[in-house]
């Protein structure tokens, strides 16, 4: 099967809904996962040793990450787009890291290293306090969500305006939580790993690899974004990341990632 045949056949009508509802299915299911998976680390998997629990943590990183970014490169797009159609690329794109997240809290190892670990008692007001920074972390990011469109970042808006032959429109979002800071999705996810109430050696261990991945994934985007001059006055007023400040900023956009 050539690629136009491919095309033809993702673009048939029953084929199309069909990827567009499985993505809508999957991308809520990996976003209950993800919020258990990242908040209690007492279920994870035990292998036989700590180089069999490496390899396959690590290839699930990889698995999440190098994929994530592939498709986002210019170069990668343009091929893919052989394939698929392109009110479905956003989709495939949802679909891969949706799957990647449900297989992370799946298949994910626990090292066996506790640094700390907070239960929630309904009883106790600490208790409470302490959950309260990994809840707004996943307050502000429904918010960043709600500012650029909902759906927009799952690829469902466009395949569902598509779907009912709507023009979709992708402009460049600076109001709500993007008047905080530049990349308020990346922010809160920074958020969310680091304030769960659990640090395990594997927990450490994802959260230092996608810490490390957003700032470069950031930085991408900031190259490509600081050719749009509306863009470009839009960073001299907001921060990249919240509380920084412009003078850390700029040494960020310098130094880290080599934009002047």
């Amino acid at each position: 099967m050539n690629n136009s045949q491919i095309q033809n056949l993702l673009r048939k009508k029953p084929l199309f809904i069909l990827v567009g509802v499985g993505n809508i299915i999957l991308f809520h299911f990996a976003i209950i996962r993800l919020f258990c998976f990242l908040y209690d680390s007492s279920s994870r998997q035990t292998y036989s040793s700590l180089w069999v629990t490496l390899v396959i943590d690590i290839s699930l990183l990889i698995f999440f990450c190098a994929p994530h970014s592939f498709l986002l490169t210019s170069n990668w797009k343009k091929r893919l787009l052989q394939y698929i159609p392109k009110p479905l690329y956003a989709t495939f794109y949802s679909l891969h890291a949706c799957l990647a997240i449900v297989l992370l809290d799946r298949f994910w190892g626990n090292f066996g290293i506790e640094f700390y670990r907070y239960e929630f008692n309904y009883q106790s007001l600490g208790s409470y306090s302490i959950q309260i920074p990994y809840i707004m972390s996943w307050l502000f990011m429904f918010w960043a969500m709600f500012s650029t469109g909902l759906f927009r970042q799952s690829g469902i808006e466009e395949w569902y305006k598509s779907l009912r032959n709507v023009k979709y429109k992708q402009g460049l979002a600076i109001g709500g939580a993007y008047s905080v800071c530049r990349h308020p999705i990346y922010a809160a996810f920074l958020a969310m790993i680091w304030t769960a109430p659990n640090m395990t050696g594997d927990h450490l261990l994802i959260s230092v690899a996608w810490s490390v991945y957003i700032f470069w994934g950031a930085g991408q985007k900031e190259k490509r974004l600081m050719r749009n001059q509306t863009y470009r006055q839009y960073a001299t007023e907001v921060t990249a990341f919240p509380f920084v400040g412009q003078l850390v900023d700029g040494f960020i956009s310098k130094t880290l990632w080599g934009i002047n």
